[in-house]
């Protein structure tokens, strides 16, 4: 009992992602810059990477403290770093994405408290039937209901997609992926 315990308290520990981890002088000793996004005079946004030939580069912020991030990223503007979650598994060619995705969505919950775990089962390409109207392209998350699609939230990030724990058909507008927003003044 006391292994399962602790098996529990690792697995939530490393579920807990955070969009970036600080580094040191150190640690970016060992990366090499591949380029330069925004240079003001408050904060440095690079690319860095293993080499300047690495397929898989990260972002690294540099203000008073230095941020590297470890998701998929874009720099929206000169504040603004979009950090990407995983994208949803669909097609090889992934041509449906191009305007939005559909997923079903079944929220769970198991085990016994304390250890009772909140899962989330998804069916993607999942399209609801007869469903012919146009699709939303203003951010948001989006539930399918009487007919419709109803905006959940104006934001599309995880933590939006899971708080209504509604099931049923979501859509998800222009790339189809879930994202988390931080502006960059709001990091030391």
């Amino acid at each position: 009992m006391k292994l399962f315990k602790i098996l529990v308290l690792v697995l939530l520990i490393f579920s807990c992602q955070d969009d970036y981890k600080i580094i040191s002088e150190s640690d970016l000793k060992k990366l090499t810059i591949q380029d330069t996004l925004v240079n003001n005079p408050s904060h440095l946004i690079m690319t860095v990477g293993k080499s300047e030939s690495d397929e898989f580069p990260k972002l690294l912020l540099k203000k008073r403290h230095m941020y590297m991030f470890d998701r998929d990223f874009e720099v929206a503007n000169d504040s603004t770093i979009i950090s990407y979650y995983s994208a949803f598994l669909i097609d090889s060619d992934g041509a449906f994405r191009k305007n939005g995705i559909w997923l079903y969505a079944q929220f769970k919950n198991e085990g016994v408290f304390p250890f009772n775990s909140n899962s989330i089962i998804y069916s993607v390409d999942s399209i609801p039937k007869n469903w012919n109207t146009k699709r939303p392209t203003t951010e948001g998350i989006y539930f399918y209901e009487n007919d419709s699609l109803q905006l959940l939230s104006k934001e599309q990030s995880e933590e939006k997609f899971k708080e209504k724990r509604k099931n049923g058909f979501y859509f998800i507008p222009n790339k189809g992926r879930l994202f988390d927003k931080i502006n960059v003044n709001d990091l030391e």
